[in-house]
């Protein structure tokens, strides 16, 4: 057998592998990722549910369609149903839930492909634009910050670890975007990844999926170690549009109600 075919079936087995493991993460029960709150001082319990769930959210711990339970998440949460019921009222005024069903359940947002392609169109803006602004407000420390979430996510996919993949991918994202000081925009921002968080979890599972979005990273790492705010809005705007294709090829139970 000649080298490039021994190669090339290496290649094969490694991305399958990667592959299963990201179809596994898909199995896993995100209040499992999540641990009871520990109250802060000068915070509400509700303020800290609410933004406990929406971290969640965003970091693709849910499927679309999953039920959100009020009794389990208060007791995963290690807290009485009341602020577990304001924070769920609340994330679903922002979109991040909807209520479905002659039961009036509360699920996880199964978005339209007409839905799907809007948040595309809105992220590519918000996002580039937030991008292109942060290059002035980026620091040596945040440079630093930025390059570690990098790093843990080529670890993840190396890996096929989608959870911590997920998790860093919305650590890197942010920390870029918060250098722009724009509070307004950023509020934006997480808003468009509430709703589209858990859709995310599913681009994971396409062929390719982590190749393609690392390219865009270290892309964006490169333009800002140049400072160069043009070639990150480029490189923020190629990940997002990457994985926008992926969801359209991603598995068609990937995203069914749990």
């Amino acid at each position: 057998m000649r080298i490039g075919d021994i190669f090339m079936r290496e290649q094969l087995k490694v991305r399958s592998r990667l592959e299963r493991g990201s179809a596994a993460a898909m199995d896993r029960d995100g209040w499992s990722r999540i641990g009871p709150l520990a109250l802060r001082e000068g915070q509400t319990a509700q303020s800290q549910v609410y933004c406990t769930l929406r971290e969640a959210l965003i970091s693709g711990y849910f499927r679309p369609g999953e039920e959100i339970s009020l009794r389990r998440a208060a007791a995963v949460l290690g807290t009485s149903v009341t602020p577990v019921r304001e924070a769920l009222r609340q994330l679903e005024s922002d979109g991040g839930l909807e209520v479905f069903g002659g039961n009036r359940v509360l699920r996880v947002p199964v978005l339209s492909p007409a839905e799907l392609l809007d948040i595309r169109d809105i992220r590519t803006n918000l996002e580039g634009f937030a991008a292109e602004v942060a290059i002035a407000g980026m620091r040596p420390s945040r440079l630093r910050l930025i390059e570690n979430a990098c790093q843990l996510m080529q670890r993840a996919a190396d890996a096929g670890d989608a959870d911590m993949y997920l998790e860093n991918n919305w650590r890197f994202h942010s920390l870029i975007y918060e250098a722009a000081e724009r509070p307004v925009l950023m509020g934006l921002i997480r808003g468009m990844w509430l709703r589209v968080g858990p859709l995310i979890r599913t681009a994971v599972t396409a062929p390719l999926h982590f190749d393609r979005s690392m390219n865009s990273h270290h892309a964006a790492m490169a333009a800002l170690g140049r400072g160069d705010g043009a070639a990150l809005r480029e490189a923020i705007i190629c990940d997002i549009t990457d994985a926008a294709q992926d969801l359209a090829v991603a598995p068609p139970d990937a995203a069914r109600s749990a």
